[in-house]
């Protein structure tokens, strides 16, 4: 045989193994390059497949009657422009029991659902202490390997569901961009097996408990835990444990491939009014309707600032101490290396409890039990060359028009 007939056989070999390289990672391909666009009107479309989180509807709030309004009407007047006026979806205010405002735009219906980002981790939070309350789960201090098999026995079996819900579990983010598609960073997110990406390859980067660092990733370990524990699929414990029990609309999820793993931070989609919902449900305590389905101390917990970032709990965020702009990312992630990093807020929250789920681009759920109060607002980034989404201003405008002795805050 020849030497030229030899390179070409070896050429042709090379180009096969190349072709079937790209043919077994089509799909990461596919989605590395059409990503969604989760900041646009039906976003959540891109998203494929997806799995259903059932509901069991009890019908919509009613709104109350203006003249019966505990929030003064200017007060709500002033929230719903500047919403408006921010690329809002949609304004849900309750207060003293009932819902006081609604409000859609940007062509949403209440019955429709919204891509709910980051919010997905606090409600992920929820679920843990539903397993907890149902006593699938013993505790928030057991090790994550309990219900993780993967890990027993690996640099990971030290990893609590505590280290997990403050966000200092220790496994690595990504601090440094690595290749696109095929680095560690796109495929743990876009890769049809990125459970077992999570599982296998994301190493270690500090001891867990030592540090906060923010991440998807840490918050992709919940959906594990909740199957390990209970035996069921995340998406059939959702509805379960808390969007039936809540009589609330259900939505979907993605999930990486079809009979799959969802993430545990993103990629949740659910109407505005069910996310009102799991505000009520820590409102009243992790009650609902005279059934307590939180732990009783899960409040207490939940709102207990962690020892390595004071504004954030089990897995929800807190609304002091005040800073002018709150950080996801520990300040010399490179993350941060934007000119306007985290959340802008331009006073400090007129209540010392208030706490809240935080989505990208301002999708909030505002919680504050001493007001009796519950706001939900989803929606994107105000448009180019508009101001900045200002965390403060919803939730301190509503406060200033409670109408608590007749007369609106100073």
């Amino acid at each position: 045989m020849s030497r030229r007939t030899i390179l070409l056989s070896l050429s042709g070999l090379v180009v096969l193994a190349g072709l079937i390289f790209l043919w077994s990672n089509r799909v990461l391909i596919y989605r590395h390059y059409t990503q969604g666009t989760p900041n646009q009107v039906n976003g959540y479309t891109w998203y494929e497949p997806t799995e259903e989180i059932a509901g069991n509807h009890d019908g919509f709030f009613a709104i109350v009657q203006a003249d019966q309004r505990t929030v003064s009407a200017d007060a709500i007047s002033k929230a719903s422009a500047y919403a408006k006026s921010k690329r809002s979806e949609s304004l849900l205010i309750w207060h003293r029991g009932a819902l006081q405002h609604a409000e859609y735009w940007l062509g949403l219906g209440p019955e429709d659902v919204v891509n709910s980002r980051s919010m997905h981790k606090m409600a992920g939070g929820l679920l843990i202490a539903r397993a907890i309350a149902d006593g699938v789960i013993n505790s928030v201090d057991d090790p994550v390997a309990n219900y993780i098999p993967a890990w027993r026995g690996t640099d990971k079996a030290t990893i609590t569901i505590r280290n997990v819900l403050q966000m200092s579990s220790g496994l690595r983010w990504f601090s440094i961009r690595d290749t696109p598609p095929f680095g560690l960073s796109s495929r743990r997110y876009l890769d049809p097996e990125w459970d077992r990406v999570l599982l296998d390859e994301i190493p270690m980067s500090f001891t867990p408990g030592t540090e906060y660092d923010y991440s998807d990733t840490t918050a992709d370990v919940m959906p594990h835990i909740i199957q390990g524990a209970t035996g069921k699929r995340y998406t059939e414990y959702f509805s379960h444990a808390l969007i039936k029990p809540l009589a609330a609309q259900g939505g979907f999820l993605w999930i990486n491939r079809e009979g799959g793993m969802p993430h545990g931070g993103c990629c949740l989609m659910l109407p505005p009014e069910t996310w009102l919902r799991f505000g009520l449900l820590l409102l009243n305590g992790g009650a609902w309707n005279g059934q307590q389905l939180l732990p009783d101390t899960w409040m207490t917990d939940m709102l207990t600032p962690s020892e390595n970032k004071e504004q954030f709990g089990l897995m929800i965020w807190l609304g002091k101490p005040y800073l002018e702009r709150r950080l996801y990312h520990r300040p010399e992630s490179p993350i941060n290396q934007v000119p306007k990093p985290g959340v802008y807020n331009s006073e400090p929250f007129l209540a010392d409890d208030l706490f809240m789920f935080d989505g990208a681009e301002g999708r909030m759920v505002y919680i504050v039990p001493s007001e009796d109060l519950v706001i939900v607002r989803t929606g994107f980034r105000p448009p180019a060359g508009e101001s900045e989404w200002d965390n403060a201003f919803l939730p301190n405008t509503i406060m200033r028009g409670i109408k608590s002795t007749g007369e609106e805050r100073p």
